[in-house]
C-alpha cells in the first residue's frame, strides 16, 4: 500500500513536470526595454529564447506600437539591412513553433504610409532546423500595400522538435524589414525526463500487479 502510494505520488510529480514543460509560452518581448525603436544590441533574449540578427548588420530594436508598424505591443525588428532573425531556446532545448504576429516596416512614425528608406517586405521565409538533422520550411505572405496589416500567422504541424528557426524577409529590393511579436512556442520535454516518467509508471504498474497477486 505504501509503495503504491509512493509510486503514484512520484508519477504524478513527474507527469506534472513534463506536462508543465510542454505548455505553450508566448515570447512577447515585454521583458525587454522598449521605446521609439529602442536599440537592444546585436542579440535579444526574451522569455527564455535568444534572437540573433543578420550577420551583415545584426542591430536589434524593440519598437513600441505605432512607430514603424501598427503592432499592438512592443515588437522586435532586425533593422538597417534585410531582416533575418535566428531564434533558439536559450538553454538549448528543443521546441515547437505554433504562430506569431508580424508586419512589414512602414514609414517612421507613420504606420499608414509606405516605407521609403528601405525595401517593402512582401513575405517571410521560415526555415526550421530539426534536432538531429533535417529542415522544415514554409513562407508567409505579408500585406504589401500601405498601411501594411499587422497579422497573425500559423505554422504547419511539422514545425516541432526544432533546434532553431530562421525568419528571413523577402521583398522588392535588398533591404526588406519586418517586425515580429507574440511568438507562440512549446518547449519539448527532454528525453531524460520522459524516460524517468516511464520508469515511474512502470514501477507503479508492477506494484499494482504484485498487490493483486
Amino acid at each position: 500500500m505504501k509503495l503504491t502510494a509512493t509510486m503514484t505520488s512520484l508519477a504524478g510529480v513527474l507527469l506534472a513536470g513534463v506536462v508543465g514543460t510542454a505548455q505553450a509560452a508566448v515570447v512577447d518581448f515585454q521583458d525587454v526595454p522598449s521605446g521609439s525603436c529602442y536599440y537592444a544590441g546585436t542579440t535579444v533574449q526574451s522569455q527564455g529564447f535568444t534572437f540573433a540578427g543578420n550577420p551583415v548588420d545584426s542591430s536589434m530594436y524593440i519598437c513600441d506600437p505605432g512607430v514603424i508598424q501598427s503592432n499592438t505591443s512592443a515588437a522586435l525588428i532586425n533593422a538597417n539591412e534585410r531582416s533575418i532573425l535566428t531564434m533558439t531556446e536559450s538553454g538549448g532545448a528543443a521546441f515547437s513553433l505554433t504562430s506569431f504576429f508580424a508586419g512589414g516596416r512602414t514609414e517612421n512614425f507613420a504606420p499608414s504610409l509606405p516605407v521609403s528608406l528601405y525595401s517593402v517586405a512582401t513575405s517571410i521565409d521560415i526555415l526550421g532546423n530539426l534536432v538531429g538533422g533535417g529542415t522544415v520550411f514554409t513562407s508567409v505572405t505579408l500585406d504589401r500595400r500601405a498601411p501594411y496589416d499587422w497579422d497573425q500567422f500559423f505554422l504547419p504541424s511539422s514545425f516541432t522538435n526544432l533546434s532553431s528557426v530562421v525568419f528571413t524577409a523577402i521583398g522588392r529590393g535588398s533591404t526588406p524589414e519586418f517586425l515580429i511579436d507574440d511568438i507562440v512556442v512549446n518547449r519539448i520535454p527532454e528525453p531524460a525526463s520522459l524516460a524517468l516518467l516511464g520508469v515511474a509508471l512502470a514501477g507503479l504498474g508492477l506494484a499494482r500487479r504484485r498487490r493483486l497477486t
